[in-house]
């Protein structure tokens, strides 16, 4: 019984290791601090968006519509580090928010490489495994 609750903690261990992704990027910028007609700006907030590929070797970055907001940042703050990811490449964009609210355009886009051994994400809900194909009963038995 000690052996396989040990076994058991031990799976627990590499599935919540697993579920939570081992990759992280850090991102480091210079916070906007004037309109784009150099007039003074109150910046308010920034925005850090990304996007992933499976594909493990940074290339062309997604659309920008395949970008999601991960995180909203202090004005005062200048750098991010986005933890818990999967294997591919992370992609990633700053915006800086005004008082008013108003958004700028996304910042120069960067990406990040993760493939660390076993790391790669589950499936989504309700997707399973392939079915077996050419399933029959061996005649030699």
């Amino acid at each position: 019984m000690k052996h396989l609750l040990v076994a058991l903690s031990l799976l627990l261990s590499a599935c919540n290791a697993y579920a939570a992704g081992q990759g992280s990027t850090g991102l480091l910028w210079t916070p906007a601090s004037s309109y784009t007609d150099g007039s003074f700006m109150v910046l308010a907030s920034q925005r850090i968006y990304a996007a992933r590929d499976s594909n493990v070797q940074c290339g062309a970055p997604p659309a920008l519509t395949a970008f999601e907001q991960v995180s909203s940042v202090a004005p005062g703050i200048a750098s991010f580090i986005m933890g818990a990811q999967y294997n591919g490449g992370w992609y990633f964009y700053a915006t800086s928010v005004d008082t008013f609210g108003n958004e700028s355009d996304p910042s120069d886009i960067v990406c990040n490489s993760i493939n660390i051994a076993g790391n790669w994400l589950p499936p989504g809900n309700g997707v399973k495994p392939g079915r077996p194909q050419n399933f029959r009963k061996n005649p030699g038995t």
